[in-house]
């Protein structure tokens, strides 16, 4: 019986690792190239879920109020790895669309205000930082894991989603086509 789960076990494993491996290649051309990137025509768009949050500096955000230029939401978790490797790419992105674009960070899955702060600072993020403390925004916005990263239209609809880690590049080349 040990000996059956065991058996098991390391092939459960084994496929999984390979799941990774596979799905890691077979995807990674998607981050290095967002020259071939269509975007979805604006009809076809979906609405982004409405929200008003509070940010970790006490202002009250919400999607209408971000209405008349592109925006961009990543989520984050302060104790994520991929969450702290990207970091710098959105810092480089806030200085590249400055003025006609704008960031908003949602920490989820963070359980101490301190830690989202620490984030933060580390980080040297300028832009609104929303702790999702009470998880409000997982559902409506679908964050399985974090990272996550949704670009939505100056009318409030998504135009591109990353599941996963990704690059100022990758980002850039949707807003770039975006205000085209």
């Amino acid at each position: 019986m040990r000996r059956m789960l065991t058996v098991a076990l390391g092939t459960i494993a084994a496929v999984l690792l390979l799941v990774v491996v596979l799905f890691g290649r077979a995807h990674s051309d998607a981050i290095k190239q967002p020259a071939q990137l269509t975007l979805p025509a604006p009809a076809s768009r979906t609405p982004a879920a409405a929200f008003t949050a509070t940010t970790i500096t006490g202002n009250k955000v919400g999607l209408s109020s971000y209405r008349g230029k592109p925006l961009v939401i990543n989520f984050f978790a302060a104790w994520c790895d991929p969450c702290r490797r990207e970091a710098a790419a959105f810092v480089q992105l806030d200085h590249r669309f400055a003025g006609r674009v704008n960031l908003l960070s949602v920490a989820v899955r963070t359980p101490q205000l301190s830690s989202v702060r620490g984030f933060v600072h580390d980080h040297d993020m300028s832009w609104p930082v929303v702790w999702d403390e009470h998880g409000h925004l997982i559902d409506p916005y679908h964050v399985l894991g974090q990272p996550i990263t949704y670009i939505i239209d100056a009318q409030g609809r998504v135009v591109y989603r990353i599941i996963g880690q990704t690059t100022e590049q990758r980002v850039g080349g949707v807003l770039d086509r975006l205000l085209a």
